[in-house]
């Protein structure tokens, strides 16, 4: 809190002091000069050669109290400070450069402290601007106690009330990966076991056998080896599954949302600790994505962007259906898209622009898996592995020529449907500044059909496909 007033007071004084940096901004910047000095003791070392590697020690370690000098000089001469209602940052070591950030163009404030970080008491502060295509975003490092109270300066949040607090979600995720461990152990030893069955215990003499048969031998070792094979597939695709829940789990243990008015505050993280402020005005997207663990579990998750942050890795809520007053809460404006258009996708919709690769890739996996059933039946099960995430785009891309649309709702908030591999989209934009483009093929022009793009202020682009001409051409864009 002392941390803070001090930094309260210094807004209006006549003579704003300069705050400094963290040193990790100034070792940062000289990270990539630290590869030049790795590069001669690599080279001595391939060669092992140990009067050259003395050698290079020695030039090293001068370099590196060069640089260390340097570090130190760029640390002293940089800083920040508040200047009325601008925040400056001050860089550069022969050429100062000042650059001014106005406080109300701040659409986004992300804290970030990983561990190494935290051991030495220090924060990673990322701004994302509002509106600003030079500069979309500023990262600098500062104390842990100046990067709290200039984050509660930028978008306050002192009064902000709880909104939104997952119970129960860590012993969920908990249960989870323990599940997903104990499968994966066992079959990690199931597999093991298969694959000694099939090769023998003595595995050195079956790789020179292998080496040195001709290629029926070789076909003779496919047809036994793959049913090995494929189970250390499902054992791979385990262990990524679990290393995937095991950071999901790390990233939104503890983690809340509040809401302050116009600053919507998120936080969470076991090991690294992540804080966003997002300032209420400047959201410009909410999206609604549906993955296929979104579709298992029927929870969806929902993502903010505002000026050039495009949402994150962590969505700021998670709702399921009938829980849409959840989401009007958070952003008053947002509305779901409405119900499928009548007529949407007849009268020329093309369904080949929807399936055509994901059928491509369908087709090609079954008429592999079909050449195999004839020729070498114990690569079927390998090559229909690559089919079911082909046949899951194709639902998908199915599911996209029945829903993809674009209209402006009652609120004159765009809504927008489209779906990008495996992943439903179900925008929300609530910002003007959109580039749009029409594009037409003799065929689609012949059908009254086109295909539009929008490209979003985080520079995100966003495809409807086959969508009728005289709509798109007449879209209102004044959101």
């Amino acid at each position: 809190m002392a941390g803070r007033t001090e930094l309260t007071e210094t807004i209006g004084a006549a003579d704003r002091p300069w705050h400094r940096f963290h040193i990790v901004y100034s070792l940062k910047l000289m990270q990539k000069m630290l590869v030049v000095c790795v590069v001669p003791l690599i080279q001595a070392l391939i060669a092992f050669d140990l009067p050259s590697l003395f050698t290079a020690l020695r030039q090293e370690l001068v370099l590196l109290l060069v640089l260390a000098a340097l570090a130190g000089l760029l640390w002293l001469r940089a800083g920040w400070r508040l200047d009325g209602d601008g925040l400056c940052l001050r860089t550069g070591l022969l050429v100062r450069r000042q650059t001014r950030l106005e406080i109300r163009q701040i659409a986004v404030v992300e804290l970030a402290r990983p561990p190494w970080l935290r051991l030495l008491s220090g924060s990673r502060m990322v701004l994302y601007l509002a509106k600003s295509r030079s500069l979309p975003s500023v990262t600098i490092y500062l104390p842990k106690r100046a990067a709290a109270g200039l984050a509660e300066i930028l978008l306050p949040t002192r009064a902000a009330q709880s909104f939104y607090k997952p119970t129960g979600a860590e012993r969920l995720g908990l249960v989870m990966l323990s599940a997903d461990l104990m499968t994966t152990a066992a079959l990690l030893w199931l597999s093991a076991r298969q694959t000694v069955e099939l090769l023998g215990e003595d595995l050195a003499g079956s790789l020179d056998t292998i080496t040195w048969a001709n290629l029926s031998r070789l076909e003779h070792l496919a047809e036994r080896f793959l049913p090995a094979g494929v189970a250390w597939l499902f054992t791979l695709a385990l262990v990524l599954s679990c290393v995937s829940l095991l950071l999901s789990l790390f990233k939104t243990s503890r983690f809340h949302v509040s809401r302050n008015g116009g600053v919507i505050y998120f936080r969470g993280g076991l090991f690294t600790l992540t804080e966003r402020r997002v300032r209420a005005a400047a959201v410009t997207v909410c999206d609604v994505r549906t993955t296929l663990a979104a579709r298992l579990l029927r929870r969806y998750p929902v993502y903010l962007a505002a000026g050039s942050f495009d949402g994150g890795d962590i969505p700021v809520l998670v709702y399921k259906k009938g829980q849409e007053a959840l989401l009007e809460a958070l952003m008053p404006e947002f509305r779901l898209p409405g119900p499928v258009r009548r007529g949407l996708y007849a009268n020329g919709r093309s369904l080949p622009v929807f399936l055509g690769v994901p059928g491509v890739l369908l087709g090609a996996c079954l008429v592999l898996a079909g050449v195999s059933a004839w020729r070498l039946p114990a690569l079927t099960p390998l090559l229909l592995l690559p089919a079911l995430p082909a046949l899951a785009l194709c639902l998908v891309a199915l599911e996209a020529f029945f829903t993809e649309d674009i209209a402006r709702g009652s609120n004159r908030v765009l809504t927008v449907q489209y779906s990008r591999g495996f992943t439903r989209h179900r925008l929300c934009i609530f910002t003007p500044d959109l580039a749009v483009s029409i594009r037409q093929t003799p065929f689609s022009e012949l059908q009254g059909r086109c295909e539009l793009r929008l490209r979003l202020p985080f520079f995100k682009k966003v495809r409807v496909r086959s969508l009728e001409y005289y709509r798109a051409a007449g879209l209102p864009l004044d959101v």
